[in-house]
């Protein structure tokens, strides 16, 4: 088992209504790159208003 260092920071989530789970920031913003540079559609991250105003706060904060 790998422990953890105890300054580990939880990283921010929210609830993806698209996933329908918690997703981690940095998640959203590495899944809307990749399916929007590469133009893939099937993905549910494909313009994902959701994800662009969590995006928006969080380059805010």
């Amino acid at each position: 088992m790998l422990l953890q260092p105890k300054s580990f920071v939880e990283p921010d989530s929210f609830h993806c209504r698209a996933y329908g789970q918690r997703l981690a920031i940095f998640t959203c913003m590495s899944n809307y790159v990749d399916a929007n540079a590469l133009k893939r559609s099937d993905l549910p991250c494909w313009k994902c208003e959701q994800g662009e105003d969590v995006r928006a706060e969080f380059a805010k904060g």
